[in-house]
């Protein structure tokens, strides 16, 4: 087996990659909660399926999308961004498609719960950079990729842009054990509410050592 290989998305790999987010992301609490609000639950893998390709896309041409590759594998994917973007920017690239399975006011409701879990975030500590998402290729978990991307791929990629402090939230006791085990600082956790449901959310920060 070859070396892994850390290195932004190309535009033409975002169906790819959009498939590895959904197939890793479709037990998480913070997608699953949103189920009962589509026009029919029994969509819901393909709902999310569209929603991270969608992601993706929007990434790779607004944000920045880092992969992990071994002999022309995908072993894990990165969302970061250093600013939010607009909705606009999800419609514009392909986002009426997802209301196939929502009704825009859910999907717009849904939307409002994905940027108060951020303002949690944003009212614990100060970052500069955003970890939307790490996903490991499901057949490729359990090895210490996610540990070995987080640390090798992920981090210098943004300390080489400038950045100072990377942020993120997460929604299960587990993740949050494996980012306090890669050295990043709870700073809050709190249940955030979505209608009569509600999910764990866990803010995180870890502060970039200089190059």
């Amino acid at each position: 087996m070859g070396d892994i290989i850390y290195r932004e998305a190309r535009l033409e790999e975002y169906e790819k990659i959009g498939k590895l987010l959904a197939n890793s992301f479709l037990d998480y609490p913070f997608l699953t909660i949103i189920r009962d609000d589509l026009k029919k639950p029994d969509s819901y893998p393909a709902f999310v399926e569209t929603l991270q390709i969608l992601l993706t896309r929007v990434y790779i041409k607004k944000g920045n999308c880092l992969v992990a590759e071994q002999d022309g594998d995908l072993l894990a994917v990165a969302l970061l961004q250093q600013k939010d973007f607009s909705i606009l920017s999800y419609l514009r690239n392909g986002g009426t498609n997802i209301f196939r399975y929502i009704r825009p006011r859910n999907l717009f409701k849904y939307f409002d719960f994905v940027k108060r879990s951020k303002k949690h975030l944003e009212q614990s500590g100060e970052f500069d950079w955003y970890l939307m998402a790490l996903a490991v290729n499901t057949a490729s978990k359990g090895q210490g990729i996610g540990s070995t991307f987080l640390t090798q791929g992920i981090e210098p990629y943004v300390k080489s842009k400038g950045c100072k402090h990377l942020g993120l939230i997460t929604s299960t006791a587990r993740n949050s054990s494996f980012y306090e085990k890669n050295d990043y600082v709870l700073l809050d956790h709190m249940d955030l509410k979505y209608g009569s449901k509600s999910i764990g959310n866990w803010a995180f920060l870890k502060t970039m050592n200089k190059l």
